[in-house]
């Protein structure tokens, strides 16, 4: 009898629970161009924690309002949504349990809404040399922190999704993020060891990635749009950065900084009911396109929420104005003066004081028409440049995005990037252009199925035996301590591969006979969030100086 249940157990329930797990990996989180049903909304911090403040507006605040406007126009606007909330009141909300939700509830989409801050050191004068210098103290571990005040300058919004890219400055946005972790309690156990303030601990977390970063960065790359196109925010782009919500959330996910509010202006729109109307409408407007190109639907909208005014960023009107009143009041024009000489009462001719009136009237008219067309003419300068500069940033961030979708073979998806980039930057785009060529032979029907992306790209010259022996130059761009599934971690990376010093394991991409080429893919792969990538040679499987290959490849 125990014979014949064992028998049983192998040939029905053994491979009845293969085939679930096999199925759970078929599932639609997998499918790019999935369902997007439950959408995760978190207004940032919460409770006894603020975030950052302003004069009258707190973080915890805001972000709350500007969620409940987004999350009422999703469930009024599309009626197929579930719109889940992390929290829907002034309450403390653990780091942990914000990613818990998203993934627990099976969201398609996870949204973080929070507020900038902007800070400037504290200057004091050096006792010693006696110039200044900033103020600093060290903490309880030792390392030297520079105290700062709130910057009223900086302002504008920007998108972060997760990714490898801790530069200065971003990084201080990352852990004053992951900072609401050191609120709660047993947080060393619960976070595993991870130290929101620690440099060290965001090198590991380095060391992973998002397999959902490139629906995510298309994502934030809308918001950004709407957020410039509409609410009259400065753009200040999209970025990746090392974020627990995001790093622990299983699906597409963004963190938003709607703001500064530690500029004034900013500040006041921010916590005005218009300001956080407009902001939640881009939101949705954003998420509203995100899904339907998931989906593969194309609607036209002409709703109210599609058509609504654009607004003026409220930091460059007020300067503006400033500039024009400035001109304005700086020319003065002469009285007239009667100048009488001692003895020509009798010549002396009277003077036509409505005539000198009217001319001084049209000459202050002539110089604040000049003053005024000088302003206009800085304005619009100042604008033309200001989009150029747009320009440029959106044409690298879809040649980037266009690479990796290039790569993995998304063929459809990287034609459309590249077509974007070649119309933003024109026929002066050589690259763009040369890549539209190589996927339209690929789809042309004259092409047996068995065309593979490097049949049509640029092939390295033929080489003699002797110079095959074969240098080779790949870009390493991660290590870690343990092995990882480089398909899931590094899925935005073309042609991974690692190689093992002792107990560490290196990570590398591409595979090329030339110094040249590696170099080309470095700038691509940086330009993905690897900043710290660099080239690297081998001889033979076994790596070797990058200089002595450089060497001995250019002899060749």
């Amino acid at each position: 009898m125990a014979n014949k249940i064992i028998i049983f157990s192998k040939l029905i329930i053994i491979p009845t629970l293969i085939l679930v797990i096999f199925c759970s990996f078929l599932s639609h989180k997998d499918d790019p161009k999935r369902k997007v049903r439950i959408i995760v909304i978190d207004p940032g911090h919460g409770g006894k924690d603020p975030g950052c403040a302003g004069v009258s507006c707190k973080e915890k605040e805001v972000a709350l309002s500007v969620a409940l406007k987004l999350g009422k126009l999703i469930e009024e606007n599309i009626k197929d949504v579930k719109v889940i909330f992390t929290r829907k009141t002034d309450v403390f909300v653990e780091l942990e349990d914000r990613a818990k939700i998203a993934n627990d509830n099976n969201a398609d989409l996870f949204i973080s809404i929070h507020c900038n801050a902007a800070g400037k050191a504290v200057m004091v004068k050096d006792k010693k040399t006696g110039k200044m210098r900033p103020k600093t103290f060290k903490n309880s571990k030792g390392k030297t922190i520079t105290v700062e005040t709130a910057n009223p300058e900086p302002f504008g919004s920007e998108t972060y999704v997760m990714g490898l890219k801790n530069e200065e400055g971003k990084m201080k946005v990352a852990q004053r993020e992951n900072s609401a972790m050191l609120l709660e309690d047993n947080y060393e156990t619960k976070y595993q060891g991870f130290d929101p303030n620690s440099e060290e601990s965001y090198i590991i977390m380095s060391n992973y990635t998002s397999s959902y970063v490139i629906q995510s960065a298309g994502l934030a790359m809308k918001i950004q749009e709407q957020y410039s196109k509409k609410a009259g925010r400065v753009d200040k782009g999209v970025h990746r950065q090392s974020i627990w919500v995001l790093w622990r959330t299983s699906m597409p996910s963004v963190l938003t900084e709607i703001g500064y509010l530690t500029n004034p202006n900013e500040e006041k729109f921010l916590g005005s009911d218009k300001g956080q109307s407009y902001l939640a409408a881009c939101l949705f407007r954003a998420l509203r396109k995100y899904k339907d190109e998931q989906e593969g639907i194309k609607i036209t909208y002409k709703d109210d929420i599609e058509n609504q005014v654009p607004l003026q960023n409220e930091n460059y009107k007020l300067d503006n104005e400033k500039e024009i009143v400035n001109t304005i009041e700086k020319p003065e024009i002469e009285k007239d003066v009667e100048v009488k000489k001692e003895g020509d009462e009798k010549t002396d001719k009277p003077i036509d004081k409505d005539k000198n009136n009217e001319e001084s009237i049209k000459v202050n008219e002539k110089l604040v028409a000049d003053q005024k067309a000088k302003a206009d003419s800085v304005e619009k300068l100042q604008t033309k440049q200001s989009k150029i500069e747009e320009l440029k940033k959106k044409h690298r961030q879809f040649i980037a995005l266009a690479d990796v979708n290039y790569k993995n073979k998304n063929y459809q998806e990287s034609l459309e990037l590249y077509r974007k980039a070649l119309a933003l930057k024109g026929k002066d785009d050589a690259y763009a252009s040369q890549k539209i060529a190589e996927i339209e032979l690929l789809s042309k029907p004259s092409n047996s199925a068995t065309t593979t992306l490097t049949a049509v790209t640029t092939a390295p010259k033929t080489e003699s035996k002797s110079t095959k022996s074969a240098i080779i130059f790949k870009v390493q761009f991660a290590s870690s301590e343990q092995q990882v599934d480089t398909k899931s971690k590094y899925a935005n990376v073309p042609d991974v591969s690692f190689y093992k010093v002792g107990l560490t394991y290196k990570y590398t991409c591409g595979n090329y006979n030339s110094m040249n080429e590696a170099k080309m893919l470095q700038t691509k792969i940086k330009e993905l969030g690897y900043t710290d990538c660099f080239v690297v040679a081998f001889n033979n499987g076994s790596r070797m100086d990058i200089n002595e290959a450089k060497k001995l490849t250019e002899k060749q």
